[in-house]
């Protein structure tokens, strides 16, 4: 007799079962759970949310008259408020600032925001009179290679996970432990060792 097929099946009859006594098995207590993701704002992924989309979040319905600066029925990416971690407005002065709706400021837009206009010259990184997208990246990429040069502690080019903690732990203390910034995690700049 050929015991091969039996085996295979009892085999394939345990893994089942234990796949499905795993599902049925509530979580332990402590044990993670997985986080909810977000229900997606622009759910026909046109690049807009209208009053339809925004109803499926309360706290955006209720301020889509005041955002739609346009009003057109539509919320763009510049009307679309942006939060940081602690709840406040992050990245609306920049466009606020930009009236023309260019996607840049000028010299003369700057004027509006005093401390902003007191940067510009710094800001402007390729000096072409504006302060752009591209400025902004040039910006975030200098304070990386600042960021890395400073956690490669023995210079070989790559970070260990010691290197990082410190560094890590080091950003974490001056900035009041809020994170990376816009540049986002350095981690992934560094190589592993």
């Amino acid at each position: 007799m050929n015991k091969t097929p039996s085996l295979i099946a009892v085999a394939l009859l345990a893994i089942t079962a234990g796949a499905a006594l795993a599902q049925t098995q509530p979580a332990a207590a402590g044990t993670p759970q997985p986080v909810k993701a977000h229900k997606p704002l622009d759910t026909n992924q046109d690049g807009l949310v209208d009053r339809a989309e925004a109803a499926a979040h309360p706290r955006l319905a209720a301020q889509f008259d005041t955002l739609d600066k346009n009003r057109d029925g539509k919320l763009d990416r510049g009307e679309m408020p942006r939060r940081s971690h602690d709840g406040k407005r992050h990245g609306q002065p920049f466009a606020d600032l930009d009236k023309d709706k260019d996607g840049r400021i000028s010299k003369a837009e700057a004027a509006a925001e005093p401390k902003f206009a007191e940067r510009f010259e710094r800001m402007d990184a390729n000096k072409d009179g504006f302060v752009d997208r591209a400025d902004r990246e040039v910006a975030r990429k200098q304070r990386r290679d600042e960021w890395f040069v400073a956690a490669d502690i023995n210079k070989d080019g790559s970070l260990s996970r010691a290197e990082y903690d410190a560094a890590h732990a080091k950003r974490g203390g001056e900035r009041g432990g809020r994170g990376h910034g816009a540049g986002g995690s350095p981690a992934k700049q560094a190589s592993a060792k």
